[in-house]
């Protein structure tokens, strides 16, 4: 898998989880969520595969995955 195939599948997983959480996340939650969808469409509606873009994308997930404390404690749990 390239990455732009691996930013295909991430822009899914933070659609769905979108849908998931619409009703329930708190407004900064989903204004992070929104973030990260919108810079990821741009990355690969531009087609980037650089270094840059993979870092962008990761430090935008990992923005996303902060405002979520719990999934932040369970990948603590798992990853040490």
């Amino acid at each position: 898998m390239n990455n732009l195939e691996s930013f295909e599948r991430l822009l899914e997983t933070l659609m769905a989880m979108k849908v998931t959480l619409r009703d329930t996340a708190e407004p900064s939650i989903n204004h992070e969520l929104d973030e990260a969808i919108a810079e990821l469409q741009r990355i690969i509606a531009a087609n980037e595969n650089s270094e840059a873009s993979r870092a962008k994308a990761l430090e935008l997930l990992g923005k996303f995955l902060k405002s979520l404390p719990s999934i932040a404690k369970l990948i603590e749990l798992f990853c040490g």
